[in-house]
């Protein structure tokens, strides 16, 4: 996006000038004096603002929404933070200096302020490597089905992103109750340039909660395997079934938010969501065998319930090759 300074033509001119002289002999006799006063005007208010909007456009600039769908992209929020700090300032300076018709602007302007720190909060969160480092761990972790440990990462992860989705709600409301007339007039960056950024912004959100809320049933199918596998060595099978039933639902579940959530997957998170579909393609069969394995326990068939079993475990091995 196109960086624009916030100008305003004007050159302020305090001064104050007295002249006194002798004109004439009668002049000098008389005592004339000739003094002219200018107006002093304080443009301190109307720098705070023009400030204050170059800061804004500087954030704006620096936030660079627009690539963060590139897995290369790095993102600092320190330098659009310290510059909307900045901005806050000026214009704190400027509603204290400037007369009543032009707080509005200043309004505007913290408003637009606003809708950058929101952006700038959920951006730091989808780009946080720590997070693709999470997912990678919940991944292995269901691969070697250590549930403990993926049930309380998924749970860390569920809760960042359900703030962000949040953040990213309400700054995307406040950017649509903008003026952009306004805005533009104070020679703010054009708006339908952020309003892009905020949408790309938003996939890759999306995507990233898509992906937390699939591992998020897969892990819980995982813990109806286990205890349905339980209840089989406690020769409960009825409950065993419905256990293993529960697992499926979930996996398919889990399956369902992959498919939707891959539409608009940025290219960094291609591998996340591959992954995903094919532990829970195992995993799914491997829930279905345990269900026909018990099903056949009941219907006292012992030799296609081993062979299902068999069919099942050999499923839960395929998921480590995913």
């Amino acid at each position: 996006m196109d960086r624009r300074q916030y100008l305003r033509a004007g050159v302020a001119l305090a001064c104050s000038v007295s002249v006194a002289g002798c004109l004439d002999e009668v002049d000098a006799a008389a005592g004339s004096d000739d003094e002219t006063d200018v107006e002093v005007t304080d443009r301190t208010g109307e720098r705070a603002l023009s400030r204050a909007v170059g800061r804004l456009n500087d954030a704006a600039l620096a936030l660079e929404v627009d690539d963060l769908e590139d897995d290369e992209s790095a993102f600092d929020p320190e330098e659009p933070r310290e510059l909307l700090a900045d901005a806050r300032e000026f214009l704190e300076t400027a509603a204290a200096e400037l007369e009543d018709d032009r707080q509005p602007e200043v309004d505007e302007l913290r408003a637009y302020a606003t809708v950058l720190e929101g952006l700038v909060d959920v951006a730091e969160t989808v780009t946080d490597d720590a997070h693709e480092e999470d997912l990678d761990d919940v991944s292995e972790a269901i691969t070697e089905r250590e549930l403990e440990a993926a049930s309380e990462t998924v749970d860390d992860l569920t809760e960042t992103f359900d703030r962000a989705e949040e953040r990213f709600d309400a700054a995307e409301a406040d950017l649509d109750s903008l003026d952009a007339d306004r805005l533009d007039a104070l020679s703010i960056v054009d708006l339908a340039e952020i309003e892009s950024g905020a949408e790309a912004l938003g996939d890759v959100l999306a995507s990233l909660i898509a992906l937390v809320t699939a591992l998020e049933s897969t892990v819980e199918g995982d813990e109806c395997l286990e205890r349905g596998e339980e209840h089989a060595d406690d020769d409960e099978h009825e409950r065993a079934r419905e256990s293993f039933l529960d697992a499926e639902d979930a996996f398919a579940a889990s399956t369902e938010s992959l498919e939707d959530g891959r539409e608009d997957t940025p290219a960094g998170l291609d591998s996340q969501f591959e992954t995903g579909l094919c532990q829970n393609g195992h995993l799914e069969t491997a829930a279905r065998q345990f269900v026909a394995a018990a099903e056949a326990t009941m219907d006292r068939d012992p030799h296609t319930a081993r062979q299902r079993r068999e069919d099942a475990e050999a499923a839960l091995e395929r998921v480590e090759d995913c």
